[in-house]
């Protein structure tokens, strides 16, 4: 099957799915704004934090908390 408009036949890209471990909400950028972290929190907490209790009053301190505590374990 072709690629769409240029018809040319070529492999499906596999991407590699990112851990808990490999996340990291500033992404290798060292200057994000606040609505960024916000919004990259929030997939976050979507994402990897679905049954913690304390998810909905997490801000980018408790995140950074976290990932220390989860690495010591």
């Amino acid at each position: 099957m072709t690629c769409g408009g240029c018809s040319k036949r070529r492999a499906a890209q596999v991407t590699k799915r990112q851990s808990k471990e490999d996340y990291n909400i500033m992404g290798g950028y060292a200057n994000l704004n606040d609505r960024q972290i916000k919004a990259r929190l929030e997939v976050y907490k979507r994402k990897y934090c679905k049954e913690c209790l304390k998810r909905y009053d997490c801000d980018y301190k408790n995140y950074l908390e976290c990932r220390k505590s989860a690495k010591i374990k």
